[in-house]
């Protein structure tokens, strides 16, 4: 017998200030999400990306996920793309109001 050992879970890396470092938000439909990030230029200038994946499993209960789509997942990616580009945009100008109200 052997013993298999789970990994441990991924864990969010840590700033110089210690604070936590991952996705602002997920968005999810089944099994295709999109996880979007706060970044910032060399410059200072703040902005937001995001990055798709599709979650599997195969038959032997293996998990992981895979940037690569297949037809049938059409609907799902435009619905995660589409929500994240509304959270992006409501994201910045909110960031902006902030940032407007502030040097006023």
């Amino acid at each position: 017998m052997t013993d298999e050992q789970k990994p441990e879970p991924k864990k969010k890396k840590e700033t110089s200030d210690g604070a936590k470092k991952g996705p602002e938000q997920v968005i999810r439909d089944g099994g295709i999400a999109a996880m979007i990030w706060r970044r910032e230029s060399t410059t200072g200038f703040p902005y937001y990306e995001y990055s798709i994946s599709r979650s599997w499993k195969s038959q032997a209960g293996k998990t992981g996920y895979s940037q690569n789509y297949f037809s049938r997942n059409e609907a799902q990616l435009i619905n995660v793309i589409g929500q994240a580009t509304q959270w992006i945009a409501e994201a910045e100008a909110k960031n902006q109001a902030n940032a407007e109200a502030l040097a006023a």
